[in-house]
């Protein structure tokens, strides 16, 4: 862009940025981070919850305009109170995460939709939620630019008539940079981690939301069936209603001792308690993208995942692979990474180097190309 031309104006969703959806503020608080760096072509704006307001005050460069909102829910804020601020704001573009509404033809809109699972695989949202998504496909015609996070979310969208191929574009998430193998942690810090959450010297690791659609249950079932082992299963993520049956799950299958469940685990500890596993499972039925077995890669640990969705796209030949419905499978595949330690050792470089290809700078950056050329192609029609 000529020095002389005028800089766009976009106004990023950054909402999610000191909390939200445990997925969601991650993704937004790393391509966040990248975005404000970026000055050259854009004049960069953040719709933020007012009741951070004195947080992001004091953690912003100058030179990021901070445009707070009243704070109510996404899809709320996305398709009635947004607009009123991007007019207000004089904006030229704005990026919103999943809603859009009926906005002004004025402004280049993009709407940063992560998945749209919920039209595939219904049964594994309540009512309500379908209810609340179904307002993602409603609008995303809306936009003048799709961004999602696999190709395999993409067909998605085209099968589900979402928006149009040529509207949509595919841009991977990256991997928090603090990610690192054992070896390159400290030792007193891996040591307490250890400590606070009552860690096993050796364990399989699940990272994630506890629902049905992670498919738990037969990661549980397929640690019974790891007989001849020593290794426990240590499970990450908030409590939610189905912990209950896990546990008499766990129970009945006379596991008790052998399954951790640590609640949720603030980011200074999850990078350690990663690096610290030694096998990552993650046998869920449906993903948009799946980012914990990268992060898990990233630490060089082996990763077990289930062969659908957007697994294989993500993790390439670096994972092993398991029908998700089939327990035996699972279990024969952490048994192999178990028992073979060449094996292990060759899966755990085949990690490294996957997850070395994906990047948020590179992210970041991809999004804020599409955008630029997205604008420009959209003015010589104006």
């Amino acid at each position: 862009m000529e020095s002389n031309q005028k800089k766009i104006r976009l106004g990023i969703d950054a909402k999610w940025y000191f909390d939200g959806p445990p997925s969601g503020h991650m993704v937004v608080k790393n391509l966040v981070d990248q975005m404000v760096t970026r000055h050259d072509e854009f004049e960069l704006c953040l719709f933020l919850c007012s009741k951070h307001k004195n947080l992001a005050k004091s953690h912003f460069p100058q030179g990021i305009e901070l445009i707070f909102l009243p704070n109510v829910p996404n899809m709320i804020a996305n398709m009635f109170v947004v607009p009123y601020f991007a007019n207000a704001h004089k904006l030229d573009a704005v990026m919103l995460q999943n809603f859009l509404g009926p906005w002004s033809d004025k402004l280049f809109k993009v709407v940063y939709i992560h998945d749209v699972l919920f039209l595939d695989y219904p049964e594994y949202f309540t009512k309500n939620e379908l209810k609340y998504f179904n307002f993602i496909r409603r609008y995303a015609i809306k936009a003048n630019l799709v961004i999602t996070i696999s190709e395999t979310e993409k067909k998605r969208m085209v099968q589900n008539y979402v928006a149009r191929s040529a509207k949509i574009s595919v841009v991977h998430h990256g991997i928090d940079e603090k990610f690192k193998p054992l070896c390159n942690c400290q030792a007193a810090i891996v040591q307490t981690v250890k400590e606070k959450y009552n860690l096993p010297d050796r364990y399989l690791l699940f990272v994630g939301r506890i629902n049905i659609r992670k498919n738990l249950d037969n990661l549980i079932k397929a640690l019974g069936m790891l007989i001849d082992s020593d290794v426990k299963l240590v499970v990450v993520g908030e409590r939610t209603a189905l912990n209950l049956k896990l546990e008499e799950m766990i129970a009945a299958e006379q596991l008790g001792g052998r399954v951790i469940f640590t609640g949720h685990v603030p980011e200074e500890d999850l990078y350690t308690v990663y690096a610290n596993a030694t096998v990552f499972c993650f046998p869920s039925y449906a993903e948009g993208f799946g980012l914990p077995p990268l992060e898990a890669m990233r630490c060089g640990v082996p990763v077990v995942v289930s062969d659908r969705t957007a697994m294989p796209e993500v993790c390439g030949d670096a994972a092993l692979y398991a029908n998700p419905d089939d327990a035996e499978d699972i279990a024969r595949k952490i048994r192999v990474l178990l028992n073979d330690h060449s094996f292990y050792l060759k899966k755990a470089d085949e990690g490294i180097a996957q997850s070395e290809k994906y990047s948020w700078k590179k992210s970041a950056d991809d999004i804020l190309n599409l955008i630029s050329h997205g604008y420009d192609h959209s003015k010589s029609y104006r």
